[in-house]
Parts: C-alpha cells; structure tokens; sequence
C-alpha cells in the first residue's frame, strides 16, 4: 500500500503531540526525579532533548525513507481515541464509543511503556549510575591495588577473595547500569534498523500489574507488604560465608547482565520484539527472571545468618521472600500467555521446555 504524505503528515503530527503530552506529564509529576539525587544532568532535560530533535528530524526521515510503519500509527490511534472523548454524544452511546479495541489498548499499553520504563531506565543512569561511574572506577582501582599488596603477602587466592570481599557491591553497580543503558535505549526507540519493532504487548491486568509493582515508585507499597533486601548485600561475619554469597550473587546478577545484553535492543517488559534463541536462553526461557529469584534468596540468606529477627520477624521475611518469587512467576507465566501468540515463540516453547530451571521447571 502506498504512503502518501498526508499519512506521513498526520502520522508525525500525532506523534509529536502524543510524545508531547507525555513529557508535559512527566514534567508535572517527575516521580523519578524524585528517586534519587540529581547533582549532574537531569533525566527530563535528556528526553526534553530527545523530543526536540524528533520534533525537527522526524519528518524529513519520514518522507525520506516512507515507512509502511505510519500506516498503522499507534499515535494516529491514541489522538482519535483523545478525539472521541471530548466528542458530544450522548451518554449511553459515549460508553460504548470509549471501549477500547484491541488496537486502542495495543497504542496505549505500548505509550506506557515507552514512558514508564523508558523514563525509569533513564532516571536512573542519569541521577545515580552515570554520575557515580568515574568514581566507581577509581575505588576499583584503588582497591585492586590494595589487593596486590595483600596478595603479594597472602597468596595470590588471598589477594581475589579480598577483592571480592571488598567490590562486590561496586561490581553489582555497574551491571545494573549496564542493564539499565541497554534497556533505556530499547524502551526509547523503535525501528527497523535497530531490529526492535513492537510485535505486540501485554494489556492483560496481571501482565502489567505484576511487571509496574517492581519498580518505583509502585515498588514503594510492594516493600512494604513484601520486605525484603533487594538493594545491597548484607555483609555476614563468618569470612568463607561470606564471600561465598558475594560470589554467587555476582554470578547470577552476571547472568541476568548477560540476558539482557543477548536481548540486546529487544529488551523490555510487556512487549514481543522478536524471539532470541541464543546464550541463555538456550537453557532455560526466562533466565534473567530465574537470577533475579535466586538473587533474592541470596540477599535473604544473610538476614537469617545474622539471626537479629524473632520468630515473627523470620515468618514475615520468609513470607516476603516467597512473595516475590511467586511475582516473578507470575511474570514469566502472563509473558509467555501473552508471547504464545507468536508462532515463533511456539516453536522455541518446543525446543527450550523449561522456564527457569533445566530439566526441572
């Protein structure tokens, strides 16, 4: 079908005020602003920046190369539902006007998530990992050395288990930022030439509910019903203890690294952007969630070693911990209801059986 400049027209005059409306939004209520400290560049003066230069390249690009894509423009769909509520009906037929069809629920899920996280990944490499990067190196380096000079009088074992001992939190750091870089830039751009288009996405309730209560500032309420250390390593007294824990957290927290880097710019929570099939997700389907439960229950573990809890206190933490792994399930669980719609997906159900453990579960 051919594309005229009138859909490209209308398609790059949705979109700039869709995407518009929502930085408007986002100026008005910067709850991710409000995470963390903001000393360097602000996550908003990013987007802010990002919109500009859609608002001034974005239709030249588009006349150019006349993507097929603005024929079914999702931000078309968003400005002619906007158009229907200030629409004058009456109100028995206004109600059945305002019932979303699927391609309606597609475009507004899909805005969501592209603000949402987009703007949760950016906040956070801008106000917390980006600013702290240089230092976060220089400690390394510092401490590495510290550890030459103990290996040098300890044994060469001695000198890596004073490393890992002292740089285990650093290292969880920037894996998250590592995530956090990928991510922010799969959730910000879509485009064939990134290989990250949106299939679809998940407009079922469990979908999106038990993917937002993870992160702020859903995530506020969530710890609180469901306590648990999620943030930093608990350091335990007993040495080999210890650095064991340290160890497998930065495996397993490598591990999820890994998965998101294989998904690479199709990254992303609630939408199928094409199915991968390599390193780990040979293994098991859902190897970053089956980290993030094991990273849980190693971050627990210390809070039970210490042993400053009563019994209540272990009941409410035990039960906390199984909380949010049965979150984690349910994730993985609405994923694959909603990615089952894939024929691709099928066909890697039938190859890869198991979702977090091989030949277990």
């Amino acid at each position: 079908m051919e594309v005229t400049n009138k859909d490209i027209l209308k398609h790059y005059l949705s979109s700039v005020l869709v995407y518009g409306l929502v930085l408007v939004l986002l100026f008005i209520i910067p709850a991710f602003n409000q995470d963390v400290p903001n000393p360097y560049i602000s996550s908003l003066t990013v987007l802010l920046t990002y919109y500009i230069l859609y608002v001034v390249f974005a239709y030249p690009i588009f006349k150019k190369l006349r993507p097929e894509s603005v024929l079914t423009s999702r931000s078309v769909v968003i400005v002619e539902y906007l158009k229907k509520i200030f629409k004058k009906l009456p109100p028995e037929e206004k109600l059945t006007v305002l019932t979303m069809n699927e391609d309606e629920k597609q475009a507004f899920v899909i805005l969501f998530i592209k603000a949402f996280f987009g703007s949760y990944c950016l906040s956070l490499l801008c106000n917390k990992y980006l600013p702290q990067l240089v230092y976060d190196f220089d400690f390394l380096n510092a401490l590495f050395n510290n550890s030459m000079f103990y290996a040098q009088n300890n044994g060469f074992l001695g000198g890596v288990i004073q490393f890992i001992d002292d740089t285990a939190d650093m290292w969880l750091i920037l894996m998250f930022m590592i995530t956090n870089l990928v991510l922010a830039f799969s959730y910000l751009t879509e485009a064939n030439i990134f290989k990250n288009k949106i299939k679809y996405a998940d407009t079922s309730f469990w979908g999106v509910f038990s993917c937002i209560i993870c992160y702020y500032p859903f995530i506020l309420l969530t710890e609180k019903i469901m306590p648990v250390t999620l943030k930093e390593l608990v350091p335990v007294e007993n040495a080999p203890v210890r650095i064991s824990l340290y160890i497998l957290v930065i495996i397993a927290n490598l591990i999820m690294t890994i998965s998101v880097l294989r998904l690479g710019t199709k990254s992303g929570n609630l939408t199928n952007r094409g199915v991968v099939t390599g390193f780990p997700y040979n293994i098991v389907r859902h190897p970053e969630y089956a980290m993030r439960i094991l990273y849980i229950i190693l971050t627990i573990i210390p809070m039970y070693i210490i042993g400053e809890l009563s019994v209540l206190g272990n009941i409410v933490l035990t039960a906390g911990m199984l909380m949010w792994i049965l979150v984690y399930v349910i994730r993985a669980v609405t994923e694959e209801r909603n990615l089952i719609k894939d024929d691709d997906y099928k066909n890697y159900m039938q190859k890869v059986k198991h979702r977090f453990i091989p030949f277990v579960v």
